[in-house]
């Protein structure tokens, strides 16, 4: 395998697709390559959100809540949003409604079961080595995940669960359980996550935040535990679902080149407080596609604001020093905010007077101490005189 494509996507993943859709979508006539190693697509993960009714890709939810409460051992938190719902889209489909836009565009191809290797830059153009030959591309978006040993956050979030189905009603699917029973120690905030889809089936999953990744399969057991407390019902697991999610991701360094983008999970996608994707993917998606087609080159994309990457830096960080008071806060927040403020600070772009809202909720003297860090150190300096 031989060729030259004006753009080459590595890894047809959320990312991957949702970038080679949007150019189809805004006209694109370049030549696109997706490698993605699978032979094909399952249903393999959920993504959720809060967002409007209707919206672009409301046609392939798979079921909203509009209600949902987060809960500790002493407190229980219900939200109602008048705007926004809750809403979770199944990997699956969204993989088909991409490829189904994809397929029909004469200038993508998408190539299963190829594995890039190595892409290099060399000047006018880029070289991909793959299991199955050489591609040559005028531009590379790479989607792959990190290697282990470079993927640094401040705090993990990982989780083992599943669809679960039980003989007897055990849920009120009006309700999402979105930080159920929440606890916290020394190791972390640990609670768990119900997506109630009738009394007899749901979505559970056990979740940890902690400060050193492990693997999401050393969760299974506290799963199981969390899973007969429950229900008390005989419990069929009908797919499984696992997965570790960095907060606060480190960025990559290295030789930069214009002609190469890295993207997704990989290049700091998610939302850093939360670990929400979906929507800053998309807008993502979006905004590449757009300059691409019309500057024929690739632009550095920053999901959210500049003051939403500080504040979830600093809020990251005093979780860090202070792990065993995660669930304080984060019940703090829930009874702070209404449900759409929630919905907005989790999984959108807060605004300054949400932000506002979000610190008034929270313990001054973590946050300060940590604002205090990152101060230059002259400014430290003034700020002791001052004092």
């Amino acid at each position: 395998m031989r060729q030259h494509v004006d753009l080459a996507i590595l890894g047809g993943g959320c990312a991957g697709l949702s970038l080679a859709a949007a150019l189809v979508e805004q006209g694109s006539n370049k030549q696109i390559i997706i490698v993605e190693p699978r032979r094909s697509y399952q249903h393999d993960r959920t993504w959720c959100f809060w967002a409007d009714a209707e919206h672009e890709h409301s046609a392939i939810v798979s079921k909203t809540w509009q209600r949902w409460k987060i809960s500790s051992a002493d407190q229980v938190i219900d939200h109602i949003g008048s705007q926004l719902t809750y809403q979770q889209i199944r990997s699956i489909d969204f993989y088909d409604a991409c490829l189904a836009t994809v397929k029909n565009a004469p200038n993508v191809e998408v190539r299963n079961e190829v594995s890039a290797q190595t892409v290099s830059d060399h000047g006018d153009r880029v070289l991909i080595e793959t299991d199955a030959g050489q591609i040559w591309a005028d531009f590379v978006v790479d989607t792959r995940p990190r290697p282990p040993h470079t993927d640094v956050a401040t705090v993990w979030q990982i989780f083992s669960g599943g669809d679960i189905e039980t003989e007897q009603p055990c849920f009120d699917p009006s309700t999402a359980g979105l930080m159920q029973n929440m606890s916290s120690d020394e190791r972390g905030l640990k609670f768990t996550y119900i997506l109630p889809y009738s009394p007899y089936r749901a979505l559970i999953q056990t979740t940890r935040f902690t400060l050193t990744r492990c693997p999401p399969d050393s969760l299974d057991d506290e799963f199981q535990e969390d899973l007969n407390t429950l229900t008390h019902s005989s419990v069929s697991l009908q797919r499984r679902e696992r997965g570790c999610l960095p907060m606060g991701q480190a960025e990559l360094h290295g030789s930069k080149s214009a002609r190469i983008m890295r993207a997704g999970q990989a290049a700091g996608a998610l939302r850093a407080s939360s670990g929400y994707g979906f929507l800053r993917i998309q807008a993502w998606a979006k905004a590449v596609a757009r300059n691409f087609i019309s500057q024929n080159s690739l632009i550095t994309y920053q999901p959210g604001s500049q003051l939403e990457r500080k504040m979830d830096a600093i809020f990251l960080a005093a979780l860090a020093r202070s792990p065993q008071a995660a669930s304080d806060w984060f019940s703090a927040l829930a009874c702070q905010l209404s449900g759409d403020q929630f919905g907005r600070f989790m999984s959108q772009t807060p605004s300054l007077d949400l932000w506002l809202k979000v610190i008034n909720a929270l313990p001054k003297a973590p946050f300060v101490r940590e604002l205090f860090v990152r101060l230059p150190k002259a400014d430290r300096t003034n700020q002791r005189v001052a004092i």
